[in-house]
């Protein structure tokens, strides 16, 4: 079973910084099919909340046009033929019943409920599919109980382009070639992508209704103390991740993307130069467009405070 420790050890299991630049890039890497879906020691409690999610505030959290059924239905199939194949000590299925083995939570395949809503109580993985409607490459469905953008359900019967909005320059600067990679993405070759952010929210789940707003208010409660004691940051704020993978579905022709969160406090790189210098690197290189798009503008001082003085007990 492939599967993502949460150990202490291992934390944070990823750490895009390391790799990544300061402006907006795709970063796409192929990853092996056993990998695709990732189960950790948290998995049982984080369902939980994204159940609560998508039962009481479903409107935020899921959308899908009725044409896109096939492609869920196809998306269904192909995670759980994974599930069962490569976790299947947390898996299992028995004609038309699957089950986490993890949360006891179980799906009847008869297509009561929506495929991607069905999987969406499975697997921590939020999804959206991207299928090609009259010419354009559009959103047509999407589960999204964890994005800090709050706008992937949002998104639904768009462009990739309109979800992107928001972000300085990104469509400007990579907007033909995301279109392009999305084209080019084969469904034997599944990749993956990171963001990755720096914020006071701890928990994976951001709030619905305006997650830069509570972002951004978050930042503003931590700054007095943060300028105060600037070694407080490392308790303070957190590094926030996002997987993303894209894999085709080869029925359909439809895109399958995947988000994945983790959530580890920035005293976990305390005893990690590389990560600190590359975030020291990245952040000096960032313009103020990007600074106050991820409103890691409003506790700048203390945040490169902290980052240098864990830098030069380290070197």
């Amino acid at each position: 079973m492939s599967s993502a420790s949460d150990s202490d050890a291992d934390r944070p299991l990823y750490r895009p910084y390391r790799w990544a630049a300061a402006d907006f890039q795709l970063g796409l890497r192929p990853i092996r099919p056993q990998n695709w879906i990732l189960i950790g020691a948290e998995h049982a409690e984080r369902m939980g909340h994204k159940r609560e999610r998508l039962d009481n505030h479903r409107s935020f959290y899921y959308r899908a046009l009725p044409g896109s059924l096939p492609a869920q239905r196809e998306l269904r199939e192909r995670i759980l033929a994974h599930l069962t194949a490569d976790h299947k000590d947390s898996f299992e299925k028995s004609g038309p019943i699957a089950r986490s083995l993890l949360t006891g939570h179980a799906i009847d395949l008869d297509d009561s409920v929506e495929p991607l809503l069905q999987v969406s109580y499975l697997v921590e993985e939020d999804f959206m599919l991207l299928e090609e409607i009259d010419g354009t490459l559009r959103i047509t469905a999407a589960s999204n109980a964890y994005s800090s953008s709050g706008r992937l359900a949002a998104s639904v019967g768009h462009g990739i382009e309109w979800a992107h909005e928001p972000v300085p320059h990104l469509t400007h600067q990579l907007g033909p070639k995301i279109n392009r990679v999305l084209g080019s993405i084969h469904a034997a070759t599944p990749c993956e992508r990171f963001n990755w952010q720096i914020t006071p929210l701890a928990t994976v789940f951001f709030p619905h209704d305006d997650p830069h707003a509570a972002n951004a208010a978050a930042m503003r409660e931590v700054l007095e103390k943060l300028c105060r004691n600037p070694d407080s940051a490392g308790e303070l704020l957190w590094i926030r991740v996002e997987r993303q993978t894209l894999v085709r579905l080869p029925v359909s022709n439809a895109v399958a993307f995947s988000l994945h969160t983790y959530s580890d406090p920035l005293s976990s790189l305390r005893s990690d130069l590389v990560s600190v210098r590359a975030i020291i690197g990245l952040l000096n290189d960032y313009s103020e467009e990007r600074w106050r798009y991820s409103e890691m503008e409003i506790v700048r001082e203390p945040l490169m405070a902290w980052l240098e003085a864990a830098a030069m007990q380290l070197e």
